[in-house]
């Protein structure tokens, strides 16, 4: 399931992540193996924004949400679950449907 958060602001969509989700964009397992909330914690000290920027869909760019579904359609998944992060899921819900699903189709 492909991550994202839609914001009409693409910084603040980028903070929400990092603040929110930083543990996905750790290396290998090592947000399966720590073995409490504070070591977690710590390592996700080691995310930065710029990671998050990267590989995360951030703001209102439709592309760049549509090239993330696209990467899993590529791969050869018949369905496509997209999670938001952060608050704003009517935002999102109404984005996807009006905009970014419509240029998958296209």
């Amino acid at each position: 399931m492909p991550s994202t958060s839609w914001d009409e602001d693409r910084e603040a969509a980028v903070d929400t992540v990092h603040r929110m989700w930083p543990a996905e964009h750790l290396p290998g397992e090592l947000n399966q193996i720590l073995p409490t909330p504070a070591h977690s914690e710590q390592a996700t000290e080691l995310v930065t924004r710029q990671q998050v920027s990267e590989s995360v869909p951030c703001g209102p760019d439709v592309e760049e949400h549509a090239d993330a579904v696209r990467a899993y359609v590529a791969a050869g998944f018949d369905e496509v679950y997209v999670g938001q992060i952060g608050q704003g899921q009517e935002d999102f819900f109404a984005a996807y449907r009006a905009k970014v699903l419509p240029s998958l189709r296209g």
